[in-house]
């Protein structure tokens, strides 16, 4: 009766589901490190990220509420979409106590290194290749 798997806890269904939210923030940094430095003007491809980091944030807290059984209602859902670097701080503080700041400020770091490598590294490839225009970095 020790090892009967209906004892068995079991992640809710959407644990899985939040964690690949959290991966795609990541990607989605990593990405926008190497965008930036490729297409330094494209105003449609700034919009483009901002709306995928506040889709993938907002689709976290939503999952993640959720496995824990305690759903977000939709009015905030929406405040989450439109203010999500605050609002993840917010939903990691009220989910965790005050251990919700470290939890968020060590994304914060680490998306930060993911973004700064993949920029750097684009630019180094770019600039070694000679595929870069150089008056994007150079003083006038």
């Amino acid at each position: 009766m020790k090892d009967s798997p209906e004892l068995a806890i079991r992640p809710a269904p959407y644990s899985r589901w939040s964690r690949y939210c959290v991966f795609s923030l990541y990607a989605l940094a990593a990405l926008w490190g190497s965008v930036q430095i490729a297409f330094p003007d494209s105003a449609g491809l700034y919009f483009l990220f901002a709306l995928m980091f506040a889709i993938a944030a907002t689709s976290w807290a939503r999952l993640d509420a959720l496995s824990r059984s305690k759903p977000i209602l939709p009015i905030l859902q929406m405040l989450y979409f439109f203010l999500w670097p605050v609002g993840a701080v917010v939903y990691l503080v009220s989910r965790s106590g005050w251990r919700g700041l470290g939890t968020g400020a060590l994304h914060a770091v680490l998306m930060s290194l993911a973004m700064g490598i993949t920029f750097y590294a684009t630019f180094f490839g770019l600039h070694f290749t000679g595929l870069l225009d150089p008056r994007y970095y150079q003083q006038p």
